[in-house]
């Protein structure tokens, strides 16, 4: 692989003219791929369509959700007996084919009773949806590795080819977040580039590292890949006609070479102005009611969790919107018929948390809410109860072990006796506390795995959802790049993927991978017991706020037994 080239960075000012804005004659097709679960729809497309209408009154931007609507084609091709699900995947889901519809059918707003009032219900056929997704992720990854080697278009993938093509495109960008997105992006953004010849670009999240082994992986794949805030290079990018050089935050290929420019990112942020969700139909998106995301700030406060490259998309940075810029974001959305939002910064600092939660309550603002955050000390009962009180409902509270040596290594800063005390003033404020939990951190013991296990037991009256992983050595992380500080005597390649691989590694000290994976699936069914309502809402996270919301403070904290599929005969 060539040495990535410098080249400058092109920078351009917001336009301020007054002028009435000329007919839009120019077409972008912004692409969000398949297939992740759609209960909401995505925002970093909806806050580029904002923005370049808004800056750029000649170009026309069209969203097009090819992740939601694959979910609807292929349950309507199911219902329509053009899809059958064969007797292996009936088995895998857990469910029969019927299931599968009538959770879609549920979710989307036509069975609120069961919804909300049935957990035993919604577990199953929650779980069989999150299947039936895994199920067509593996598909249509196959499809796409059959269409590199063969040229032939499956009929999902000419399909989704040609609701591109109605859109009439001159330009493609392709935004993906999660790494499932990639083989379909990838494939989509090569025939747009070689059958419609059209100019691709793609950003998004899961771009933070391994931009170039994505390169060399599909080298066809786009024109230019950006990383770091995309309002600016998009607009850069369609100014230029869709070349990339001096484009901030752009790998692209010369000659032999792979050119990196490094990222900009603005600090008034306000002036990208609000993500534009009105052409959006949100009664397509499988969520009773309709759930938002918005950003309220780009970046992480505090930056320091070893494990973490979560916020590396937007550098070293934290930028937050202005109250009033929040506020107006959020009033537009609630004219628009939406009461519920996830807060989907990477984490809300205490301080900010209580002045936006005040401000939240002067505009009287009837919504609810979820957010992230870290569970420090400075979560005062008072700032708590502020929370609660303009529509807080959950927070994702950065936990990941109840040992305090552990937490010292992954530069948590907090103190597990505060976390206890955060947990249990959330909770008698009316927050339902969701957390994080790591197992095997390098050199973490089996004891010390347990006392994360010990804190969960003595707090489980304050928890509502555990969401948990094993460690995973990402590439990039402080970790990766420290490895003796954390003990790590050797590190391989385990399997090769498009951002660089899942890395191998063995410890000085602590469990070996697989001691700790053996730890992790023990205590799965401990785990699984602490969702007051079904096991599976905390897959939904939309959902889990819906529920939070309707039903208040009705849900227990008894672990729940789910009972055999052969208790609804319609799917056994």
């Amino acid at each position: 692989m060539s040495k990535p080239t410098e080249a400058p960075v092109r920078f351009r000012k917001p336009a301020t003219s007054k002028k009435a804005p000329p007919a839009r004659t120019r077409r972008l097709t912004l692409v969000f791929p398949p297939l992740t679960m759609p209960t909401s729809p995505p925002l970093g497309v909806a806050m580029l369509k904002g923005y370049i209408e808004r800056e750029m009154p000649a170009w026309q931007v069209t969203v097009l959700d090819l992740n939601v609507w694959l979910f609807r084609f292929l349950l309507t091709g199911i219902a329509q007996g053009q899809i059958t699900l064969t007797p292996l995947m009936e088995q895998r889901m857990g469910v029969k084919t019927v299931a599968v519809l009538r959770a879609a059918n549920m979710f989307t707003g036509h069975d609120d009773d069961n919804f909300y009032n049935n957990p035993k219900l919604y577990d199953l056929l929650g779980g069989g949806f999150l299947v039936f997704t895994e199920i067509f992720v593996e598909l249509l990854s196959q499809e796409c590795d059959h269409w590199e080697k063969t040229g032939e278009l499956s009929v999902m993938l000419n399909a989704l080819v040609e609701q591109i093509q109605k859109t009439q495109p001159e330009m493609l960008g392709v935004s993906m977040i999660f790494s499932e997105q990639l083989p379909i992006g990838a494939m989509l953004g090569r025939y747009a580039r070689e059958q419609m010849g059209l100019k691709v670009f793609f950003g998004g999240s899961c771009f933070t590292e391994g931009v170039e082994h994505f390169m060399q992986w599909y080298p066809k794949a786009a024109d230019v890949i950006v990383t770091g805030d995309g309002e600016l290079p998009l607009r850069a990018l369609l100014e230029a006609e869709g070349k990339p050089a001096g484009v901030a935050g752009a790998f692209y290929r010369e000659a032999d070479s792979i050119v990196k420019v490094p990222a900009s990112f603005q600090k008034d942020i306000d002036a990208f102005g609000a993500p534009d969700f009105t052409q959006v139909d949100f009664k397509r998106y499988f969520s009773p009611q309709p759930v938002a995301a918005l950003l309220l700030s780009r970046g992480c406060y505090w930056r320091k969790c070893t494990f973490c490259v979560h916020y590396f998309s937007a550098g070293d940075t934290y930028r937050m919107h202005s109250l009033d810029n929040v506020i107006a974001m959020l009033r537009q959305m609630v004219a628009q018929g939406v009461r519920h939002f996830s807060f989907v910064d990477e984490m809300i600092a205490p301080g900010h948390f209580v002045r936006l939660a005040r401000a939240i309550r002067e505009a009287n603002l009837d919504i609810a809410y979820y957010a992230l955050s870290k569970p420090n000390k400075t979560f005062t009962p008072e700032i708590l109860q502020e929370m609660a009180a303009s529509g807080c409902k959950y927070i994702l509270w950065g936990l990941e072990s109840g040992n305090q040596r552990v937490l010292d290594l992954m530069g948590k800063g907090t103190k597990v006796e505060e976390v206890a005390e955060v947990l249990r003033d959330a909770r008698a404020a009316g927050i339902h506390n969701h957390v994080y939990v790591i197992c095997g951190f390098p050199t973490e013991t089996p004891a010390e795995f347990a006392d994360t296990l010990r804190f969960l037991d003595q707090n489980k009256g304050h928890i509502s959802a555990i969401h948990r992983s094993v460690f995973s050595l990402e590439q990039g992380s402080p970790v990766s790049k420290d490895l003796p500080k954390f003990s790590i005597e050797d590190v391989w390649l385990r399997q090769d993927t498009p951002l660089g691989g899942r890395m191998g590694y063995r410890c000085a000290s602590g469990m070996t991978m697989e001691e700790a994976a053996q730890q992790f699936q023990a205590a799965l069914p401990f785990f699984r017991g602490f969702n007051p309502y079904a096991r599976h809402m905390a897959s939904f996270r939309d959902h889990a706020l819906l529920l939070y919301a309707q039903r208040a403070s009705s849900l227990d904290f008894q672990a729940r037994q789910i009972p055999s599929p052969d208790a609804y005969a319609w799917v056994s």
